[in-house]
């Protein structure tokens, strides 16, 4: 099984690539969200692997809120793995999921870091779609090469960017709840067509549809920007880049 978090979809093209490799599944601990304890299941030739982006050099709230309530069931002799998709630095991402299934008695025997479109547009700009298919074409590449090494058991880390422990640890702390902040989302009610789409899929509930119109209705959130990447209409923005630095979903 191959368990992932993914708000665009860069996550999820990687979970359902090495998924395919080795003949398993890409299962999105979204489906888990209503399961209060989750329990995981692996057979003593299968594998286990956990994959999310890099937030702020570490991992997704979601990401660390599933690993807190899940427990599992895997045999020292499967093969496990943690992989995180990045913009320009991996952090420590894989190394924390590691240490938080570590913590529920699974080892982890190898981590993988994959370079994609970075999506926090409040920073990054990926209005050039030439641009971005490019970055996506040579991730294709690597991705091809993890399922390789995922299939065949290799340990070790591949393809990550990583920074000090400490400086990830300090950046996340403070950095994380600034991004997870609600209040700098705002909504252009004319664009907006109502569709409650940004809404349903939130992955931390935190948006309410009144009167036609969403609102945050949390204080903090996902930071995922699933909203603002999938709205129809482009209606919602955080902050003053992120009109001009576009949408973006995995093709």
């Amino acid at each position: 099984m191959i368990l992932y978090f993914s708000a665009t979809g860069n996550s999820r093209h990687v979970a359902e690539a090495i998924a395919m490799r080795v003949g398993g599944r890409a299962v999105s601990i979204e489906s888990y969200k209503s399961d209060e304890h989750p329990h995981i299941t692996v057979n003593e030739s299968g594998y286990l692997g956990f994959i999310c982006p890099t937030y702020c050099w570490g991992m997704p709230a979601p990401a660390v809120d599933f690993l807190g309530r899940a427990s599992f069931d895997v045999p020292v002799s499967a093969y496990v793995f943690t992989a995180t998709t990045f913009g320009t630095t991996s952090g420590q991402t894989t190394r924390f999921a590691a240490d938080l299934l570590r913590e529920k008695g699974v080892g982890v025997g190898a981590q993988f870091g994959v370079q994609m479109p970075d999506t926090w547009t409040p920073m990054f700009d990926l209005s050039d779609a030439v641009w971005v298919a490019a970055v996506n074409a040579r991730a294709d590449e690597w991705i091809d090469k993890c399922a390789d090494m995922v299939a065949g058991r290799v340990k070790g880390s591949h393809g990550l960017r990583v920074v000090p422990t400490f400086a990830a640890r300090l950046y996340y702390r403070f950095g994380l709840p600034a991004c997870e902040d609600t209040s700098k989302f705002t909504v252009d009610a004319e664009a907006c067509v109502g569709c409650g789409l940004c809404a349903r899929r939130c992955p931390a509930d935190a948006i309410q549809m009144r009167g036609g119109i969403p609102v945050w209705v949390k204080p903090s959130c996902a930071a995922c920007l699933r909203c603002l990447h999938s709205c129809p209409k482009f209606a919602i923005q955080r902050g003053h880049k992120t009109r001009a630095h576009g949408q973006y979903r995995h093709p």
